[in-house]
């Protein structure tokens, strides 16, 4: 899945990739390389809650679009949070709950 978000006028770019749910985790895993920074593309892990994915389903079923589209878009706006506060750094880890959505 592919997705962009925009924070002060400036443009990223977010590939994200189901990475499942390794054993003894809480949480699903998507591997994400964001593009657009300064020093270059930056890699890393966003985890979705149960609830999170359940609430992009729903959303798809009512809203239109599909599962994976709500949730780029959910974890483009937690990305675009957090590169608000400071510069996202390798191997970034952030966790993504319903409210996102």
């Amino acid at each position: 899945m592919s997705t962009t978000f925009e924070v002060h006028g400036k443009q990223y770019r977010a590939e994200v990739r189901a990475a499942g749910k390794p054993e003894g985790e809480k949480f699903d895993l998507y591997r994400v390389t964001v593009s657009g920074q300064t020093s270059g593309a930056v890699e890393g892990t966003m985890k979705l809650t149960t609830l999170a994915l359940q609430t992009a389903e729903e959303r798809a079923r009512e809203k239109g679009g599909s599962k994976d589209e709500w949730v780029a878009r959910a974890v483009a706006k937690s990305l675009a949070s957090e590169v608000l506060i400071r510069k996202l750094q390798p191997e970034f880890s952030f966790v993504v709950d319903h409210r996102w959505v």
